[in-house]
This record gives structure tokens, C-alpha cells and sequence, in this order.
């Protein structure tokens, strides 16, 4: 099965902590690869207009995010940045060609 899924939480979508799965805020069932592409694509390209800031990490996966998207960690006693992370998944793994979708957003 293919997915798309937009990962929301207090670190870049690359780090997948423990707890990712529980963090993810949007899934799209896809039926083909050819479909996950585009899904992916289209996504990346409304949070590249939503949010500011884009920073790419581990797998060439891209976070989106804006400075002001904080929220208080009880935890840390402090204030943590909100990172919204785009994901493919194959059968529940990462898909690790995230990489090659990146020119679109220059």
C-alpha cells in the first residue's frame, strides 16, 4: 500500500522517533506509486506556500515550518518549534526517494 502521510510535532520528520506514527495529522491511501508521487508533490508544494522556512534532512526528507509555530513543552520548560514533515511510505516504511522530488520547490 502507498501512503502519504504529513507528519506535525516538535521535530523534523528525518529524526522518526519512537512515537512518530502518533504524530502524523494527515494520511492519503494512494493506489499506484505514480499516485503517491503526485500526492507528495502537491503537498510539498502547499506547505513550500504555507510555511517560510524549509529545511531538508536524513533520506532528503523536507520540514516545513514558520519561527513563530511554537508551542510550550512542559518537559523542557520551554518553548519548542512545530515541524510539519511530508512522508511516502510503502507498505508502512519509508520510501527513501524523497531526495529526487526536491528541484520542484526551488
Amino acid at each position: 500500500m502507498f501512503k502519504v502521510v504529513l507528519l506535525t510535532a516538535d521535530y523534523e520528520g528525518w529524526w522518526f522517533f519512537s512515537d512518530w506514527q502518533e504524530h502524523v495529522q494527515v494520511t492519503i491511501n494512494c493506489e499506484s506509486y505514480k499516485e503517491m508521487e503526485l500526492q507528495y508533490i502537491k503537498m510539498c508544494k502547499l506547505l513550500d506556500q504555507k510555511y517560510k522556512v524549509k529545511q531538508t534532512g536524513k533520506y532528503g526528507i523536507t520540514s516545513f515550518y514558520n519561527t513563530c509555530d511554537i508551542r510550550y513543552c512542559d518537559d523542557c520548560d520551554d518553548d519548542v518549534q512545530i515541524y510539519h514533515t511530508p512522508l511516502m511510505l510503502i507498505d508502512g516504511k519509508l520510501c527513501e526517494e524523497h531526495v529526487k522530488y526536491l528541484n520542484f520547490l526551488k
